[in-house]
């Protein structure tokens, strides 16, 4: 028996039963959200399907209680309800899906390009920032001897407080996504380009820290002034980086898939992620133009909201991204639509294959298809 009171084989048994006819409700669905002209049989009997896995729904929410169970029922009947009275525009509901749902997943998606994405750009600019600490005669070879000094005492702080907060936002905002633009068209070309900008990012970012790390002013003007913005801007351009990395890739090893099928899949999923990304952008410039340079803040405090919103983004790609992804979500724009529902409306539920004895289900048997 599970903790609601109702034992896991009648779940099984209820799901074994009706498991094909939600398929099929899907399916009819899922073709009329396409625009795909059903015939008048076809429309009848999405009709019947849509009030049968209606009470289905109503039994899985009073009797099983299985959240999984009931999340995609409620997603099929939703789509069919749509599909039947015709699909409005539900603006804020295509927002929530897509902030909660579809970016998330689309990111845990690319998670194999993220990682190494993120080994060129934060472990180029770790390995050159040590590099530039431990042999500080090299420094020269990038900045000038005589530059130095007035780079970390004026220009470095400068660039952070001399300008209007608005106007700063603004600017850096839109510079951060040209660079993630870059970053993510030049990797969907052939993925090196894409390498390229990140490594030379990720350098840029070394050379800086090498330099306060050589005055030992790292943790007392670097952190302040970088960690704020700075986590959550240079993380969201790696995650778009990695989505060019996915395309790219894509060209050379498509899978059990066409190369043409294959960039038209991932370049929906990756419009979903620079949509998402140009939102940590937004966020990121707003903690760089009023937080970053602001006089009034305490450098710890700066660096206290840069690290809870950076956890907060990651939480969010990666935590909720796989939940997502187990949910069914693969961040495909087609996703948004009302008509939407997954390709396997029992994905999260039927986890582990099974079969349910005959005993189970009276004359029939079930094996594993059947889920």
């Amino acid at each position: 028996m599970d903790r609601y009171g109702t034992g896991s084989v009648d779940v099984d048994r209820f799901i074994a039963l009706h498991s094909v006819e939600w398929e099929r409700t899907a399916e009819l669905a899922r073709r009329a959200g396409r625009r795909r002209d059903l015939t008048g049989a076809e429309i009848d009997e999405l009709l019947r399907r849509y009030q049968d896995v209606s009470l289905h729904l109503s039994q899985a929410r009073t009797t099983y209680r299985d959240q999984g169970l009931v999340r995609r029922l409620s997603t099929v009947v939703a789509a069919s309800h749509a599909a039947i009275h015709g699909a409005r525009v539900a603006r804020w509901a295509t927002v929530r899906r897509f902030f909660a749902d579809s970016f998330p997943a689309a990111v845990w998606t690319c998670r194999r390009q993220l990682v190494a994405a993120a080994v060129l750009f934060w472990g180029t600019g770790i390995v050159l920032a040590l590099v530039f600490w431990l042999a500080p005669d090299r420094l020269d070879l990038v900045i000038p001897d005589g530059y130095q000094e007035t780079y970390a005492e004026e220009d470095f702080v400068d660039y952070y407080s001399n300008r209007p907060s608005v106007l700063f936002f603004s600017q850096v905002t839109t510079n951060n996504i040209q660079v993630s633009v870059l970053a993510y068209g030049f990797g969907a070309l052939a993925v090196l380009p894409g390498a390229l900008i990140l490594f030379e990012n990720g350098a840029s970012l070394g050379v800086v820290a090498g330099l306060f790390l050589q005055r030992g002013e790292f943790t007392s003007v670097f952190l302040p002034y970088v960690l704020p913005h700075g986590l959550l801007e240079l993380t969201a351009i790696t995650v778009a980086g990695a989505a060019g990395f996915r395309i790219g890739w894509s060209l050379f090893v498509p899978g059990d898939r066409s190369r043409s099928r294959a960039l038209g899949e991932e370049g929906r999923r990756s419009v979903t992620i620079v949509l998402g990304t140009a939102v940590a952008f937004l966020v990121a410039g707003l903690v760089e133009g009023f937080v970053t340079g602001s006089p009034a803040i305490p450098p710890p405090m700066k660096v206290v909201v840069g690290v809870v919103v950076w956890l907060a983004y990651l939480a969010w790609i990666l935590v909720r991204g796989r939940a997502a992804a187990a949910e069914g979500w693969t961040g495909a724009l087609e996703e948004l639509r009302p008509t939407w529902v997954p390709v396997d409306p029992l994905a999260p539920v039927a986890v582990a294959p099974r079969k349910v004895s005959a005993a189970v289900l009276g004359d029939e048997t079930f094996t594993d298809a059947a889920y």
